[in-house]
This record gives structure tokens, sequence and C-alpha cells, in this order.
């Protein structure tokens, strides 16, 4: 799991090449590199056992049956309908049956028709698709093509490929929460036990335009985006095939990265994206996953203290970059009942139903362990009264798991307990706690967090980041200082 914080520029000193039109052709292919194959797709789920799924399309689409791989249909202006019919697929257009499926249905993007290029020699070659074409820039740079770069591009003075603009896009417009969002690709919708399960398939650095945006403000500098584009790209990777019983790789959300697709697009983060194109972290010779979190409050920690696992390329250091965020600093305060309500909610997640009594007083909570850097608590106590007057006590290990509990920020806090007994001079009889009818007076009456930073603390820090690039650091600078023993290549 990953946490975020929450029209491109005019090109000056550029060659205009259409892709249909190219100045130059090179023979070749792309230099692969010798760690592990990845695949250049990703399969997303949107939705998960959902009833129905409606969909409209802009650009050109057909409908295909993925079971017997027979085109359905065209897919023209109108709303789709898929309907969950017992394992089924049931499909209609504006109203009208189009007929049932045994499904996997695939909302198929279409390509341009092919490549036209001139050689050099005049002559004209038409393909069908980019692969293995090439363009060469200003200082003889090379640069080689891949399957999804269609439409009309621009090549810099420093041989990099980039898009100059998005319209006439094939895009699919998914019903989903109320609103129609869109992206880019082909959309699968599968029947299960339960419902239907939606499916986005597209290029993976095209994913990485609807993610990056989604992690990271696309107002921070440029070096800052585009270490966040290598991490999410290197954690993407590290990720694939995790939810393949399921028959996608990643979630849409914050159980892998969030995702917006096409309509959280932004200029600034495409264009990290493009500057980044097959960059990953690995160390050796794997991708890693490249967690990331919004603040560090000043340090990063050792995976196997926030969690379990130790990941080597996850170690605890001090951070001064991101202390210029907003959420450096915070407080929180809790009155008593707010905190036997909260702890009754929490607890619940973490204890087996069997071994767990609802709360009625908090007596105490303290810090038992802290992490690797010293500032983030690790293990916590929680004593606490039920409702039979019996005394229970609970322990959170994990510092992860230790903010998820509180209700926090982070796990890095100290805190200011106020208790009843320092409120009165007569104590109160247990049977009068208890009473329903009588206020509590025993245990803590208030509880003040004080704390910095925002999310695990592993990896990167995005405002550490951004403060590192605002101090003239670039990315690869940002990138090997909260990964530890990594190396950047192009996948």
């Amino acid at each position: 799991m990953v946490e975020c914080i929450g029209n491109k520029q005019g090109y000056s000193n550029v060659w205009i090449i259409v892709v249909f039109l190219l100045a130059v052709l090179l023979p070749g292919g792309r230099a692969w590199c010798s760690v592990q194959v990845v695949p250049q797709s990703v399969r997303v789920g949107l939705m998960q056992d959902a009833p129905q799924v409606a969909f409209v399309v802009q650009g050109n689409y057909q409908l295909v049956n993925d079971y017997t791989k027979q085109v359905i249909t065209g897919v023209g202006e109108g709303r789709w309908v898929v309907e969950y019919a017992g394992g089924l697929c049931q499909v209609s257009k504006d109203g009208e049956y189009v007929g049932l499926y045994n499904g996997p249905i695939k909302v198929e993007g279409l390509s341009s028709g092919g490549v036209k290029a001139i050689l050099s020699s005049g002559a004209l070659l038409q393909k069908d698709s980019v692969d293995g074409l090439a363009v060469q820039g200003a200082g003889d740079a090379i640069n080689y093509l891949e399957h999804e770069q269609a439409g009309c591009y621009v090549v810099d003075v420093n041989g990099q490929i980039k898009q100059m603009t998005r319209d006439g896009l094939n895009l699919v417009g998914l019903e989903k929460s109320g609103q129609v969002k869109h992206y880019r690709g082909n959309l699968e919708i599968r029947s299960n036990e339960k419902g239907l399960t939606v499916i986005n398939e597209l290029p993976i650095e095209q994913y990485l335009y609807g993610v990056v945006p989604a992690e990271m403000p696309a107002s921070f500098s440029s070096e800052a985006l585009k270490a966040q584009a290598v991490a999410a790209r290197s954690y993407l990777i590290a990720q694939l095939g995790s939810y393949a019983n399921f028959g996608f790789d990643v979630l849409y959300n914050q159980s892998n990265q969030m995702y917006q697709g096409y309509d959280g697009e932004k200029p600034a983060s495409s264009m990290a994206v493009d500057d980044t194109n097959g960059l990953v972290l690995v160390k050796d010779g794997q991708p890693i996953a490249a967690y990331f979190h919004a603040c560090s409050g000043g340090y990063t920690e050792n995976s196997e203290d926030v969690w379990y696992d130790k990941l080597g390329f996850i170690r605890a250091k001090e951070d001064p970059y991101d202390g210029n965020s907003q959420h450096y600093n915070w407080s929180v305060t809790y009155s008593a009942s707010e905190l036997v309500t909260l702890l009754n909610q929490q607890l619940r997640r973490y204890i087996k139903s069997s071994e767990f009594t609802e709360l009625a007083v908090i007596t105490d909570i303290n810090a038992l362990e802290w992490t690797a850097s010293g500032h983030r608590v690790k293990k916590l106590l929680i004593e606490v009264l039920d409702h039979q007057g019996n005394l229970q006590s609970y322990t959170v290990a994990n510092a992860d798991r230790v903010r998820t509990v509180l209700g926090l920020k982070s796990s890095l806090f100290t805190m200011k307990k106020q208790y009843y007994s320092e409120e009165q001079d007569n104590p109160v009889d247990l049977e009068d706690i208890l009473e329903p009818t009588n206020i509590v007076k025993q245990g803590l009456s208030s509880i003040t967090f004080y704390g910095s930073g925002w999310g695990h603390g592993l990896g990167m820090s995005q405002y550490g980041a951004a403060g590192m690039a605002s101090q003239g650091y670039s990315f690869q600078d940002i990138l090997k200082y909260y990964y530890t023993d990594v190396e950047l290549i192009k996948y």
C-alpha cells in the first residue's frame, strides 16, 4: 500500500514530427534490460461485484466476446449496459437487448489503421504499427517508438519524444459513483459468482498519466514529479499480478496506487512520466516496491518497524527536507467518550471477536517501544475497563497499526494525558463509574497527541522530494536518497 498527499507548455527548439509521416526511419528495435521481462500493459480493477455496468465511448471501439474471440458489434454513440445474469453477461444499448454472453465482454479500441513513413530514399513504407520505427532528433539522438505511440509527437533538442495533443483519443466513459469517468485503453467486463468485475487494460506509461497527479500535486516541481513517476512505475511493476485470481494486476485505489484515469491527468505530471519513460528502481536486479508517503515528519523508518517484513531498500534515516510541509506539525485532542468510541471501532479490526470485550473506560495509554529512528511509537499499551468492571489491556504492535488505531496522521507523536483523578478530590465507586446514567469519573478524561508527518514513513517523502527539488537536487538524487542501495535502469 502506498499513501499520498493528494496544456503541456509550448515546445521550443523542437522538430515537429507527425508519427504518420516520419522524417527518418531507422532499422532496429529496443534494447531490453536483462533484469526481467516486463509486460507493457497493466490490468486495473475498477469495480467488483457490480450488478450492472454502464458505459459510453469516445472514438473507435468494438464489442468483443472474449470467450469466443468473436466481434459482437461496433460500439458507436449511445449508452451501453452490461447486466449480471446468473453468471452471464446481458448486453443492451439504449434499453434495447443486444445479447447474452458467457463473457468476458471486452470494449476494445481500434487502431488508426497503420503507420506511413517516408524513407530517406523517398520511398513510402506502410506498417501496421509504430513498433520498430525510430525518430532522429537533434544531435543524432535515436528513439525507438512503441505500439501505443500514435498521433502527433515532437522531438526536442535532447531527442525526447513528447506528445503534443491528446485530442481524438479512444476513451471509455464508465458510470461510477454517480459520475462518468473516462479511461484510456480497453475495458473488460467479466462475471463471477457475486457480480461483474470491470478491468481497464492499458499501456503502463498511460496508466501512470492517471496515477502520478493522483498521488502528488501537479503543482510540485518537475524533479519531484519525475521522482514520483519513477517510484510509481517501480511500485507497479513490483506489484503486477497481485490480484491475478480476480483477473487483474492492481486495484485503482490505495490498496495499490490511486488511479484516476484520463480525467485526472495533468500536463506537468504527464510530462514527468514521459521524461522518465521506462525508468525503474531495482535492487539485486529486481524492481522494488517503492513505497512513498506524504510527509516524514523529519524521519523515515525501517520497513520491519512499521509493518513486518524487512526490506533492504527501505531503511530509516533522518529527513530534513520536508520541514515546510503543512503536515509537519499537528495536534489532536480526544475526550474520554471520543477515545472510547474510536478504540471500540478500531480495535475490532485487529482482534478476534471472541477475544474482544467492548470498552467502557480508558484508564491509560502508554508507549512501550519506538522505531529505529527513536521517534515513532512502535508498540502501544492500552489499559481499559469493560462494562463489567474488569481490567483489560490491549497491545498494539507495529507503527502503522498504532497510528491507525489512534486515528492519527502518523505514529510520530508525544502524548499529554489528563486524568479524572487530577480533577477531583474524592474518588468515585466502581458502581457509579459503570452506571449508564452517571458520568464516567475514572481513567483518562482527555488526551492530546502532538505529532509530525503524515503517512507510514516508509520510502520517499513526497513533501521531502519537493523540498529536495527546490534545493536543486535531481530526481535521481531524490530517489537514491530515500531508497537504499538501489539502481535506476530502463526496463
